[in-house]
C-alpha cells in the first residue's frame, strides 16, 4: 500500500510541473499608439507626418492682380489724398474711398488699372508686365494738373524698387509712356511744355515693345 500511495504522489507532482502557467513580458506602453502597437520607426514617421510645417515667404505670397498691386502702392509713388497714416496704416481707408470715388476701370484679365483724380488729387494707370519667371514689371502712370510721370516699379520681398532706367530703353522723364489695357506696347511721346511747368502729350517719338521678359524700341 506504501508503494502505491507513494506512485500516486509522484504522478501528481509531475503533473503541476507541466501545466505551470509560463510568465511573458508585456510591451511597453510608450511602444502603443491608440491601442496599437507602434515600432519605433513608425512612430517617428507619425510625429513627422503631423508636424505643422515652417510658414515661409513664397511666391504664393506676392501680389498678383493689379488691385493687389495698387494696394500696396506707397505714396513716394502714388499719394492718395486726405491720408493720415499715423490715423490710416497703409492708407487703406483712404484706398477704399478712392476706389470707390474714382475707379473707371478694373481689367483683372489684362492686367490694366484706370482711376480718375480731381482737384489735389491725381489719375492713375497701372499696366501689369508678366516676366518669364512670372514675377512682375508693375508699370505706373500718375496725371495731375502740371503734367504726368511714369514709373517701371518691381516689388520683391515686401519692397519695392523702381527699375525705370534698368528696363526701360532711353528712359527719360521728359517722355509720356501711354500704357495700353490690351496687347503690351506702351507708345512713348515726347513731354511739351506749354506753360512754365506745365506739360503735355508732344510728338510720338517710338514704340516700346514687351518680347520674352524685356522691352525693346520699335519704330
Amino acid at each position: 500500500m506504501k508503494s502505491k500511495a507513494l506512485a500516486i504522489a509522484l504522478s501528481l507532482s509531475l503533473f503541476s510541473a507541466c501545466t505551470a502557467p509560463v510568465q511573458t513580458t508585456k510591451a511597453p506602453e510608450s511602444a502603443q499608439t491608440g491601442g496599437q502597437k507602434t515600432s519605433p520607426t513608425e512612430a517617428n514617421t507619425t510625429v513627422a507626418e503631423n508636424k505643422v510645417p515652417e510658414i515661409k515667404a513664397t511666391d504664393a505670397a506676392q501680389p498678383r492682380t493689379v488691385r493687389d498691386f495698387f494696394n500696396l502702392l506707397p505714396s513716394k509713388y502714388f499719394t492718395l489724398e486726405g491720408c493720415i497714416e499715423a490715423n490710416d496704416k497703409n492708407c487703406d481707408k483712404a484706398r477704399r474711398e478712392y476706389i470707390k470715388t474714382f475707379l473707371e476701370v478694373e481689367d483683372t484679365a489684362n492686367g490694366y488699372w484706370k482711376s480718375g483724380c480731381d482737384g489735389a488729387q491725381s489719375c492713375l494707370t497701372m499696366a501689369l508686365f508678366k516676366r518669364p519667371d512670372t514675377s512682375y514689371i508693375v508699370a505706373v502712370m500718375t496725371e495731375f494738373e502740371m503734367g504726368s510721370d511714369n514709373y517701371f516699379l518691381e516689388y520683391k520681398y515686401g519692397e519695392w524698387s523702381d527699375l525705370s532706367a534698368k528696363v526701360i530703353p532711353e528712359f527719360s522723364k521728359n517722355n509720356i509712356y501711354e500704357l495700353p489695357r490690351k496687347g503690351t506696347t506702351i507708345q512713348v511721346f515726347k513731354k511739351k511744355t506749354v506753360d512754365t511747368d506745365i506739360t503735355e502729350k508732344g510728338a510720338k517719338l517710338y514704340d516700346l515693345a514687351w518680347n520674352a521678359g524685356k522691352f525693346t524700341i520699335t519704330k
